[in-house]
C-alpha cells in the first residue's frame, strides 16, 4: 500500500499504533463485561430467591460505567509524556469508575444477604466472579 503511518523514518508516529489499539480495546472490554453483569444480576436474584437489591441504583451504575468507559482508556498513556495535569485527570477518572462498580458488587451481596441461597453451579460461578473481580479491581485501581 505504500503508507507509512507507523514508520518513524518516513514521518510516521510509532505511538499511533498503541493509541489506536487502546482506543478500540479498552471500551471493548467494557462492552464485553456489561452483558456479563446482567447475567450475574439475574443469577444472583434467581438463586437467592429474592428481588434484586437496589435495582434502580444497579441500572444507574451500569449507565455510569458505560459512559465513563469512553474516558478511562486513556490511563494507558501515563508513560507517554502527556503531562502531570492530563495524567492526574485520567488517574482520577480511573478511580471514579470504581464507584459504580462497587455499587453493583454491594447490590449483589445485599441481594444474597438473608436470602435462601441455593448453591448451584451458577451461583458458585457468580460468587467466584465477585471474589475475583473485587480483588482484581482493588489491585487494578492502584496500579
Amino acid at each position: 500500500m505504500g503508507t507509512h503511518f507507523f514508520t518513524g523514518d518516513m514521518g510516521g508516529n510509532q505511538m499511533m499504533y498503541v493509541n489506536l489499539i487502546w482506543a478500540w480495546g479498552h471500551p471493548e472490554v467494557y462492552i464485553l463485561i456489561l452483558p456479563a453483569f446482567g447475567v450475574f444480576s439475574e443469577v444472583t436474584a434467581t438463586f437467592s430467591r429474592k428481588r434484586l437489591f437496589g435495582y434502580d441504583s444497579l441500572v444507574w451504575a451500569t449507565i455510569c460505567i458505560m459512559l465513563m468507559s469512553f474516558l478511562v482508556w486513556l490511563h494507558h498513556f501515563f508513560t507517554m509524556g502527556a503531562g502531570a495535569n492530563v495524567n492526574a485527570f485520567f488517574g482520577i477518572a480511573t478511580m471514579i469508575i470504581s464507584i459504580p462498580t462497587g455499587v453493583k458488587i454491594f447490590n449483589w451481596l445485599f441481594t444474597m444477604y438473608k436470602g435462601r441461597v441455593e448453591y448451584s453451579a451458577s451461583m458458585w460461578w457468580t460468587i467466584s466472579f465477585l471474589l475475583t473481580f473485587t480483588i482484581g479491581g482493588m489491585t487494578g485501581v492502584m496500579l
